[in-house]
C-alpha cells in the first residue's frame, strides 16, 4: 500500500463530489383552513361585512321611522303638512334679485353715502345724465361765473382757454358794433358806395324827366301825369283826384 493512499482518497472524494439536481417535487397541500370534519372554512371579506352592517343600519332606521310614524297622530301629521306648505308659499313669495334689476332710490342714496364719490357711479352723475344738454351761451355764462369765483391758479387748462375765448368774442363784438373792425369798415364802405350810386341815379332820372317836360307839349305832359297816377295806384298809393265822381 502506497503511503498516503487513504488520505489522498478522502481528499479526492470530498473535493470532486458531484451534487445531484432535480429529484422528486413536493407541493404544499391544504392551503385553505379546514374544520375537524374536513370541510373548508370560509373567511369573511371586509366588503361583505360592511354591506351587512349597512343593511342592518338601514333596517334599523326604517324600523325607527315606522315607529315614529305610528307614534304621530293624525292631527300632528296635518299640522306638519300645513307647516310645510306655508314654508313653501313663503319661499315662493320672497323676491329674488335677478340680473339687471335696479336698486331703489333709498338704496342708491345709502350706497352713495357709504361708498366714496365716483364720477361714473355717483348720484350727481346720474342726475347730470338725465338733465337736458345745456346750450353754448349757458356754458359760457357758467365759465364766466367760474372765472370770477376761482383764482387763475385754480383753473384748469381747458377752463382758462374757454375764458380767454369768451373774452375775445366779447371784445370783438364791441369793436364790430363801434365800426372799428376790418369787417365792419368793409360793410360801411360797401353801403356808402351803394347809397351814392342810388343818389346819382335818382338825380339823373329827375334831370331827364325835367328836360323831357320842357320839350313836351301840354297834351303830352297831361298824358305823362296820368300815367304816373296809374302807376302809383297800381303800387297801392293814394287814389288820384277827380276819380270819385266817375262811374
Amino acid at each position: 500500500m502506497a503511503p498516503g493512499g487513504p488520505a489522498a482518497g478522502r481528499g479526492r472524494g470530498g473535493k470532486f463530489k458531484k451534487f445531484t439536481r432535480g429529484g422528486g417535487k413536493h407541493f404544499s397541500r391544504d392551503l385553505r383552513p379546514l374544520d375537524a370534519n374536513g370541510n373548508e372554512i370560509r373567511e369573511k371579506n371586509a366588503d361583505d361585512s360592511s354591506s351587512e352592517e349597512e343593511e342592518e343600519s338601514e333596517e334599523e332606521s326604517s324600523e325607527e321611522e315606522e315607529e315614529e310614524k305610528q307614534e304621530m297622530t293624525r292631527e300632528q301629521r296635518r299640522a306638519a303638512a300645513k307647516a310645510k306648505k306655508e314654508a313653501a308659499i313663503k319661499k315662493k313669495n320672497q323676491k329674488v334679485a335677478q340680473v339687471g334689476d335696479l336698486p331703489t332710490d333709498s338704496e342708491e342714496d345709502s350706497e352713495d353715502d357709504d361708498m366714496p364719490a365716483n364720477p361714473n357711479h355717483s348720484k350727481a352723475a346720474r342726475d347730470q345724465a338725465k338733465a337736458p344738454p345745456k346750450s353754448v351761451d349757458e356754458v359760457a355764462g357758467e365759465v364766466a361765473k367760474m372765472s370770477v369765483s376761482k383764482k387763475p391758479q385754480e383753473l384748469s387748462r381747458k377752463e382758462r382757454e374757454a375764458i380767454e375765448a369768451q373774452k375775445k368774442r366779447e371784445a370783438y363784438q364791441k369793436l364790430h358794433l363801434a365800426g372799428k373792425t376790418d369787417e365792419a369798415q368793409a360793410d360801411l364802405a360797401r353801403l356808402a358806395k351803394i347809397k351814392a350810386e342810388r343818389e346819382v341815379k335818382r338825380l339823373q332820372n329827375e334831370a331827364a324827366a325835367a328836360a323831357a317836360r320842357e320839350g313836351m307839349s301840354d297834351e303830352q305832359k297831361a298824358k305823362l301825369e296820368r300815367m304816373n297816377r296809374l302807376r302809383e295806384e297800381a303800387k297801392g298809393g293814394p287814389p288820384a283826384k277827380g276819380k270819385k265822381g266817375k262811374k
